[in-house]
């Protein structure tokens, strides 16, 4: 089996994971209530924390102090889920906003039938809809801190969001360029859509590829004038096939969470 079958086999089984997943979403809604996730990845799922102080980190059981890992059945990372210890009792006090802003998007979705809409401001030009997939996407050359499903006008197409503390395009859009490449190929194009619809319920011949979006979001300038020119960035050679469809978005620095999260993204320009 080549490499490129290898992560399509992992992106069918993905698919195939949170389309149960999906059939729990009350049970996930509870959940986030107590700032708990339930993490779905290619062979596992695992609960973790979207708490503040411990985003996207790992749990603890309540008798012991245990990590609580992946497991291949739902209803056991749902048993496991409910025998945690608060989801704080782990702070990792690493200081990376964006890990802060990525459990604050899931933490949202989860509690908003899975819609991000409202924790991206003044996007409205590219997405009517904004619906949470998956967190944490490591296929191959396919990576994305959040998957998410931007809808327009009755149409869909994949939205890749990458959360970033350093303001630098070098490697989200060389990352981008890849993902298109890759996708250009039917039997890359085909699974991967289909996981999408898994997770949604939309139906896949509602998915458009080629309209896809990159959403790069770094913290806002100290001086707040932006000077980083997703222009310039995508109009080196070679990168052709990357414009049309790279975003960029900012979010305030996070001395500390206000409110539970810092995580709402404002638009700032595109390429």
């Amino acid at each position: 089996m080549s490499t490129n079958d290898n992560w399509i086999s992992y992106i069918i089984e993905r698919g195939e994971r949170l389309a149960e997943w999906r059939g729990k979403q009350q049970e996930m809604k509870r959940l986030a209530e107590q700032s708990i996730y339930i993490r779905v990845g290619g062979g596992q799922f695992r609960a973790v924390s979207v708490h503040p102080d411990n985003p996207c980190g790992r749990l603890e059981s309540k008798e012991g102090g245990k990590v609580i890992g992946g497991t291949k059945r739902l209803d056991t990372a749902l048993k496991n889920a409910s025998e945690a210890a608060p989801a704080d009792k782990s702070r990792p006090g690493n200081g990376k906003p964006e890990h802060v802003v990525q459990a604050g998007l899931i933490h949202h979705a989860l509690r908003h039938d899975m819609l991000l809409n409202s924790r991206f401001r003044k996007f409205d030009k590219f997405f009517d809809e904004l619906i949470f997939i998956t967190d944490e996407l490591k296929a191959g050359d396919i990576r994305a801190d959040i998957i998410a499903l931007g809808g327009k006008g009755g149409r869909y197409f994949p939205v890749f969001i990458e959360l970033k503390s350093i303001r630098s395009f070098d490697r989200v859009v060389k990352q981008l360029k890849e993902v298109r490449e890759i996708m250009a190929e039917e039997a890359a194009r085909v699974p991967f859509i289909d996981m999408l619809a898994r997770a949604t319920g939309i139906p896949a011949r509602s998915i458009v590829f080629d309209e896809c979006k990159l959403l790069v979001a770094w913290p806002e300038t100290r001086s707040g004038s932006e000077k980083a020119s997703a222009s310039a960035a995508v109009s080196r050679t070679g990168y052709e096939r990357v414009k049309g469809h790279l975003l960029i978005g900012q979010f305030e620095r996070p001395d500390s969470p206000r409110d539970g999260f810092n995580s709402v993204i404002h638009f700032c320009s595109e390429a």
